[in-house]
């Protein structure tokens, strides 16, 4: 396996199948918006890529011969990379994943992916007193605390602050909800998104959400909505904004221990 220098991840943007589970997410590296490694199987030809985005998801292109799967479930056990980040295979081929199946330490889930069917979102809700939508500004970038996070997906918060978006509903010092651009390509935006478990059931994801479907018509890209199978917070709020599933995909990673 090969890594392939930065300088020519453009030359791997065309390897992409747009219609793979995720795609924003590849192009995102190859498309240089953010940072992530690609592999090859050889370095004189491209016939099997691996990208690797910021954020530990991984996705692979082209034709996958069994040494190419075994580099990569070296990768996914930490035995042949100095690369220092998780990894998670996202995948919709069965064959790859009867592979893994028969691995050790391996751990085999589901991840669905939506689509938005609805026109420009019209944004309803009133806020409590007390409480205020804001953009995501470095100030407020430093007060987010929790798992799905901009540093979750972004290297550089800089370059987040640069390149990206988001928004999220202070109350106090506290940021009680946040939405925000995880993976950006040349035509789609995946949201992140998450609430302070202080703050939930409240209606604020839903409105951050819609705040940034706004921000994605803006900026002429379709708005990616992704999660686990078994996140049906996720899915229901996913299905009341205007998002319909789509697709889905096994997500290969190593097993916990």
């Amino acid at each position: 396996m090969y890594i392939v220098a930065p300088k020519d991840y453009m030359n791997y943007n065309q390897c992409i199948d747009p219609s793979c589970c995720g795609a924003v997410y590849p192009r995102s590296i190859s498309e240089t918006f953010q940072q992530g490694d690609i592999f090859t199987n050889s370095c004189t030809d491209n016939l099997s890529v691996l990208y690797w985005h910021y954020s530990g998801f991984a996705f692979l292109s082209g034709f996958y011969d069994e040494c190419f799967l075994e580099d990569i479930y070296d990768l996914l056990l930490d035995k042949s990379s100095t690369i220092s980040k998780r990894f998670i295979l996202f995948t919709d081929n069965t064959a790859i994943e009867q592979f893994f199946r028969a691995k050790e330490n391996v751990a085999i889930e589901r991840r669905y992916f939506f689509e938005y069917k609805k026109e420009y979102p019209v944004i309803t809700a009133k806020l409590p007193e007390g409480y205020r939508l804001c953009e995501i500004n470095n100030e407020l970038l430093q007060k987010i605390n929790g798992k799905i996070t901009p540093a979750f997906s972004w290297d550089n918060l800089n370059d987040f602050l640069e390149k990206g978006k988001g928004y999220c509903i202070v109350c106090g010092n506290d940021i009680a909800a946040w939405a925000f651009s995880a993976a950006i390509s040349s035509d789609e935006i995946d949201i992140g998104i998450e609430t302070d478990s202080k703050y939930r059931h409240l209606g604020f994801a839903q409105i951050v959400a819609q705040m940034m479907i706004r921000y994605c018509f803006e900026q002429h890209k379709a708005p990616v909505w992704a999660c686990h199978a078994e996140n049906t917070a996720s899915i229901n709020l996913a299905e009341k904004i205007g998002f319909v599933k789509s697709s889905e995909c096994f997500t290969i990673q190593k097993a916990s221990t």
